[in-house]
């Protein structure tokens, strides 16, 4: 049976975990997008994964080339929408999964391995998925998609250890308040 407390912290643990998400997948956008203007990585174009989130929708995930799959309206809708739904998802799992661990989510070397372990997602589903092979190793001329993912996760690793902060210090009133297992924060 689930106590009144329970459920209250469950509810505060939720939209935690959705507003980390957004900050941590906008940190992610922001700072990609920074160091693709410095030339340092040629991700895919973002209407190519809007024509993958929708053709997981008619399930179809799978394509020799996805930029060869039939075109459609809205892409950019499909590709912003699957985009923060996956980066809120994969927040509210590490909140989860650092608390049940024990480990605090604040800790930078936490937030940034998960980043980091999160491209899993594109290198072994995602990139084999839309016909680019396992690591991206098929990629589009004019892509890094393996460099490319890579920054963009480390950067959504960075986004989750600024939200953890942000969220925390405005949740709590400040830094020096008792993390989720009870020790205090430093």
């Amino acid at each position: 049976m689930e106590t009144a407390t329970h459920h209250q912290n469950s509810k505060l643990f939720t939209r935690k975990g959705v507003l980390v998400g957004v900050i941590a997948t906008l940190a992610m956008d922001c700072l990609s997008a920074m160091v693709h203007r410095l030339g340092l990585t040629a991700p895919l174009a973002p209407y190519l994964l809007g024509r993958w989130f929708a053709s997981i929708l008619r399930l179809q995930p799978f394509h020799s080339d996805i930029a060869q799959s039939p075109a459609f309206g809205n892409k950019m809708a499909f590709a912003l929408a699957g985009h923060y739904a996956i980066g809120i998802m994969l927040a509210c799992l590490y909140i989860r999964v650092t608390a049940k661990l024990g480990w605090r989510p604040r800790q930078f070397h936490c937030a940034l391995g998960y980043g980091v372990f999160t491209n899993f997602l594109p290198w072994l589903i995602m990139f084999p998925a839309m016909g680019y092979g396992f690591f991206g190793v098929h990629e589009p001329s004019g892509t890094r998609l393996f460099l490319s993912s890579l920054y963009s996760h480390a950067s959504y690793g960075l986004g989750l250890w600024i939200a953890m902060y942000v969220i925390k210090s405005k949740l709590f009133g400040g830094y020096a308040q008792p993390d989720f297992k009870g020790e205090a924060a430093r």
